[in-house]
């Protein structure tokens, strides 16, 4: 039997310890652009649903540490303004190797949660 065929991403799920939810809902609203969307009732009440192009971001609350390379990727239109925008709201910038085709960096939220931001193109 084969494996199924995947058609695309639903969503990528982070975690935040309790006491930063709302700092982590945050800086995907404000620093990324996000849009938050209703949760169904049956997802709880804690963390936040967010829009990410056709996929979503579903932030969740949990006492752990996230581990350090599992990361998830988000494609902007605009890769040195999404650089700026990140520096601005002080956040660390590490280089990524270089990739033909697209320019890379990766990041972190609030709660640690690694992100790699990428932008089509060599330029």
């Amino acid at each position: 039997m084969s494996p199924p065929k995947v058609v695309g991403l639903d969503h990528v799920a982070v975690t935040a310890p309790h006491e930063l939810e709302d700092e982590v809902v945050s800086w995907y609203r404000t620093v990324l652009g996000l849009e938050q969307v209703d949760k169904p009732p049956e997802a709880g009440v804690a963390g936040a649903w967010l829009r990410a192009g056709d996929q979503e971001v579903h932030i969740s609350t949990d006492p752990q540490n996230p581990p350090q390379k599992p990361h998830f990727c988000l494609i902007v239109d605009d890769f040195d303004g999404a650089v700026d925008a990140l520096r601005a709201a002080s956040c660390h910038i590490e280089q990524a190797s270089a990739i033909p085709g697209r320019r890379r960096f990766f990041t972190r939220d609030p709660a640690g949660n690694r992100l790699e931001i990428a932008a089509w193109g060599d330029g």
